[in-house]
């Protein structure tokens, strides 16, 4: 590895100063040699990500739109009492049962008014 690329720091008070070395520019043979790839490297998967970003965005607005169009909790709310206002078996086995009854007292009515009457 060669240290073309090595930037010198000042001694004393100016430690953490770099020393100003002149760079070069159009060509790209400054002191920065590999920073042309690694900056069309980092360009390129920006323009990926924004892709990525922009196919994100599409999809969660039809996620909203989605979300929308769905019942509310008041909606669902109402749907929940009205299915526990349902007849549940025990509420359909007694009316059945009271409308077995009525069936049989209509079919023996003459023979219940008689048994009343006396």
């Amino acid at each position: 590895m060669s240290n073309d690329n090595v930037i010198p720091f000042n001694k004393g008070e100016d430690a953490l100063v770099p020393s100003q070395i002149p760079l070069k520019s159009g060509d790209g043979g400054g002191t920065f040699d590999d920073m042309e790839p690694r900056v069309r490297s980092l360009e390129e998967d920006m323009k990926e990500i924004k892709r990525d970003l922009k196919a994100l965005l599409i999809d969660s607005a039809e996620i909203k739109g989605t979300l929308k169009s769905m019942p509310s909790a008041a909606t669902m709310g109402e749907l929940k009492g009205r299915v526990d206002s349902l007849p549940t078996i025990g509420k359909f086995g007694s009316v059945i049962g009271i409308a077995t009854g009525v069936i049989v007292v209509l079919n023996n009515w003459s023979a219940i008014k008689a048994w009343l009457v006396g």
